[in-house]
């Protein structure tokens, strides 16, 4: 017995153990494991054969070719010694068994591999020295790592199971005198399973340790355990098979392997196992498949049952990374929880009063018995906004607010959270991966998680951050970064959802799509042999297109079920690419209302500023709507705020307003309306400016006006200026501050129609705004309006129509009555519309002739085509009945229901 590494192979050996330096080690439990069922189907013969006795020499009854297969990751060789070409010389005759297990595995892997062959071959000739036969030897250590599959009753059968084992090169070799060669197939299938069982043992063993550094205490413990269950569980299917049982399950294989695993490591050793299987068990199913498909083309016939096992260790992986996670868990026994860490935007941390995905996705750790620990820095969602007055507009030039502020992590959950939920997370609103790349470093470093959990990229795409390509630079490099502080970090990236259409962003969709086809095919590229990256098909799972979003209240961010939605499509990864868990998420058969209860203790004030409503919030409100108007008037103009309170500051002394407010949790449903509160205004807040100017840029506008007068005037600060972009759905209001009388708006789109109004601040706050001229950017004096039509509704009131064009920001209707010699007159109200309606024109619409100019700011074209209103149908005829004109729109009306915040964020 011993090593005899200077003694040559049979058979060609070109470019020697260079050939596969390639292999990972990982492939050496794959290996043995296709060695296994190789010898499985090659004792079919045997086992048809009985107790028969074989013709001819023993040694030859299942001989093979000795050459060594240069493209197989393990040959089994096996025959007479003089047909062992240089493996002759450990014989001693010629009809010697040779039994050889040939090995190739990368040159970092041979130290390990000869060490555990060494051990191996020491300790039987320790066990021969003492009394006990090969057989006896190997069957001790099968036994006592028993999976439970086809335990062993009785052991003394080995006893005639005796020869020589050599560590040869790469080879483990049975050397087995010729008087001690059985006839009998009973004699080849004892040794077949005890030997290849041991050739299990051995290879395993190597290739588990390494996945660890050389001298770390916990390698020979948890490798002990890997190998040894690993080769039990082979030779007890082996000796299933050849008893003509049934081979059972593989769900059960995985259990039972896990449980010999789990049983062969105590105290904190369970967390090395488990770190080692997180990254072995996938690829030794894979690679094993792949193996014994292989190897069942080359074995004809006796490779049926290659392919039944391949077959029914498909998607095996998981499981057997399950069953070890349950049991290091399952029973509360495990001082090792797996550490997660969720790093996402708005849609992961929530708003006050949600339940969150990282709520459902802690709940299905807990219903699966998953000891985890969720880490981060954070523990709350997104507070309601707290209640502010009206901010002073920035003035030109004075820097933006810092975007680097500290993240508000404060709010609440719903009232059904359980109390002892996990809630920290790494997740802000309106974090972005071009953010988080560069901060998830420090992170990673002060929590150790084991796992991330990635939502985020919509900020990226939908802020004009960056494309599709640098989202994916950004993400990659997010990995690196985390990777390069703890190298055995795990990650599930989830793509990029999809939300419903917003006017003017057209590229968005797009984006998406891209950006995620992009990531599903970059992610399997970024995987290493101890960190792995799987993808997360967060938009697949999430029902929100361009078109109607159920599972968002807003068209974007979750509601109940897509809470479940978003926890359900990272489970699927957890379960399907770490095998974690045996269930995905299940939906209750009610998914739960999130209340809106009618705000209920309200007071209002009136200030120098002007009118200012408050209530108390409403815990989980996600707004609320204000409905207001002047006393009277008969008509509500309604409001989203964010905060509990609401300020009319664009009003004038006297006048009386009315108010009413509302829960609006938007498509999660709204409160009913509350009681009506009113005051009068008697605001200190000075005029707006006279005699606005606006003048269209090339990008931009030109702004100039005169300075009010009057009462509370001494005190002006500033003037804001406002702009507005009617053509963008959904677009909010712009606003600068200047302290002189004019100002140059740049950054506007050209071609795009923009309101424009300025505002005077003075002590006691803004103003009424002063509504200049809309301007079309970039264009000059646009051309006359033509065919101008007139229609006389009754004898007072006449409609008119005309054709406009795109360089126009508005219109003025001139009136002239033809019986003066008066000239045309027109007022300073500018339409944006092609039609305007005229009422009141006394003493009859016959008397009037109509033009029409078009504005562009300052810039005004000639006159239309003039035309004069016909008499109205006599109430005789069958004419329309009498109608009011229709009311063009009012631009401070416009002004006041604009939106003040973007529509496209995730938060």
């Amino acid at each position: 017995m011993g090593s005899m590494r200077g003694l040559g192979m049979a058979g060609p050996r070109p470019g020697g153990r260079g050939r596969y330096r390639r292999l990972r080690g990982s492939y050496l439990i794959a290996f043995a494991l296709a060695m296994a069922l190789i010898v499985v189907g090659a004792a079919e013969p045997a086992v048809a054969l009985g107790r028969a006795e074989t013709s001819g020499e023993a040694c030859g009854a299942h001989a093979t070719s000795f050459t060594v297969e240069q493209n197989a990751p393990v040959t089994l060789r096996m025959g007479c010694a003089r047909d062992a070409g240089m493996l002759r010389t450990l014989g001693k005759n010629d009809d010697d068994l040779i039994i050889a297990l040939d090995f190739h595995v990368p040159p970092e892997g041979q130290d390990r591999l000869d060490k555990v062959k060494s051990d191996w071959a020491d300790s039987i000739r320790a066990d021969q020295d003492a009394g006990m036969t090969v057989g006896q030897s190997v069957a001790k250590r099968l036994q006592r790592n028993s999976v439970g599959i086809y335990p062993p009753k009785d052991w003394s059968a080995t006893t005639d199971l005796d020869g020589r084992v050599v560590s040869v090169e790469d080879s483990l070799v049975f050397v087995i005198a010729r008087d001690k060669v059985g006839t009998t197939a009973n004699w080849w299938q004892k040794w077949i399973a005890s030997g290849v069982a041991l050739g299990v043992t051995i290879v395993s063993g190597a290739a588990c340790l390494l996945a660890f550094n050389v001298g770390a205490p916990a390698a020979a413990p948890v490798c002990g355990a890997v190998s040894g269950a690993l080769g039990s569980l082979v030779g007890e299917l082996m000796n299933a098979y050849f008893d003509g049982r049934s081979l059972g399950d593989a769900d059960v294989w995985m259990e039972a392997l896990a449980v010999a695993m789990w049983g062969g490591v105590s105290g904190g050793l369970g967390g090395q196992l488990l770190k080692w299987a997180s990254t072995g068990t996938t690829s030794l199913i894979t690679n094993a498949q792949t193996s014994l498909r292989g190897l069942m083309t080359k074995l004809g016939n006796m490779g049926n049952v290659l392919g039944f096992m391949a077959d029914r260790i498909e998607g095996m992986a998981p499981r057997l990374l399950e069953n070890l996670q349950r049991l290091s868990r399952g029973v509360g026994q495990s001082k090792v929880p797996l550490k997660v860490m969720v790093v996402g935007d708005s849609m992961t941390q929530g708003y006050e009063g949600d339940w969150t995905w990282r709520y459902r996705l802690w709940e299905w750790f807990k219903k699966e018995h998953i000891d985890v620990d969720f880490v981060g820095p954070y523990e709350g969602t997104r507070p309601q906004e707290a209640p502010k007055a009206p901010s002073v507009p920035r003035l030109q030039g004075e820097p933006q607010p810092s975007a680097e502020s500290a993240p508000i992590t404060t709010g609440g959950y719903a009232a059904g959270v359980a109390p002892d939920f996990d809630t920290d997370h790494f997740a802000v609103w309106g974090r972005q991966a071009a953010q988080d790349k560069k901060l998830i470093a420090e992170q990673v470093a002060k929590y150790q998680p084991d796992m991330l959990l990635v939502g985020l990229g919509f900020n990226d795409m939908g802020w004009f951050v960056s494309g599709p390509e640098g989202t994916l630079d950004s993400m990659r490099t997010l990995v690196d970064q985390a990777r390069a502080v703890k190298p055995d970090l795990n990650f599930a990236l989830a793509n990029v959802p999809q939300r419903t259409f917003i006017g003017g962003r057209d590229d968005l969709p797009v984006n998406t799509d891209k950006y995620n086809s992009m990531l599903a095919a970059a992610i399997p590229k970024w995987s290493t042999d101890k960190s792995r990256v799987a993808l997360v098909d967060w938009a697949r799972n999430y029902s929100c297109d361009r078109d109607r979003c159920h599972a968002g209240y807003d068209g974007l961010h979750p509601n109940a079920l897509g809470e479940y939605q978003i926890a359900q499509a990272f489970v699927r990864t957890l379960h399907d690419s770490y095998g974690l868990g045996r269930e995905l998420v299940s939906f209750p058969t009610h998914i739960p209302d999130r209340p809106a209860l009618t705000p209920g203790t309200i007071w209002i004030d009136s200030g120098p500023s002007g009118i200012t409503l408050n209530w108390k919030p409403v815990y989980g409100a996600r707004g609320y709507t204000v409905r207001h108007r002047i006393k009277g008037s008969g008509t509500w103009n309604e409001t989203p705020v964010r905060a509990p309170r609401f300020d009319t500051t664009w009003t004038l002394d006297g006048w009386e307003w009315e108010y009413q407010v509302r829960t609006d949790n938007a498509d999660d449903g709204k409160s009913g309306w509350s009681g009506t509160f009113s005051a009068t205004a008697h605001p200190k807040t000075a005029p707006a400016p006279k005699k606005i100017v606006t003048r269209a840029a090339a990008t931009g506008v030109d702004v100039s006006w005169d300075a009010p007068t009057g009462p509370y005037t001494d005190s002006i600060d500033r003037y804001e200026i406002i702009t507005w972009d009617r053509d963008t759905p959904g677009a909010f209001i712009n606003s600068t501050a200047v302290r002189g009388t004019s100002a140059h708006i740049d950054g506007l789109i050209p071609g795009h129609h923009y309101l424009v109004a300025v505002v005077t601040w003075n002590a006691a706050g803004g103003g009424m705004p002063g509504v200049a001229r809309s301007v079309t950017v970039g264009a000059g004096t646009p051309p006359a309006p033509g065919d101008l039509k007139v229609t006389s509704t009754d004898p007072t009131t006449v409609q008119l129509t005309w054709a406009g064009s795109r360089q126009a920001a508005g219109y003025r209707v001139w009136v002239r009555n033809i019986n003066s010699d008066s000239p045309s007159k027109a007022d300073e109200y500018v339409t944006n519309e092609t039609s305007r309606g005229i009422a009141y024109l006394f003493p009859g619409v016959w008397n009037y002739e109509f033009c029409v100019t078009a504005v562009n700011g300052e810039a005004e074209s000639g006159k239309s085509n003039c035309v004069i209103a016909p008499r109205p149908p006599s109430k005789g005829a069958a004419a329309a009945s009498p109608t009011a004109p229709k009311k063009p729109g009012n631009p401070l009306s416009a002004l006041i229901r604009a939106p003040r915040t973007p529509a496209a964020s995730a938060g």
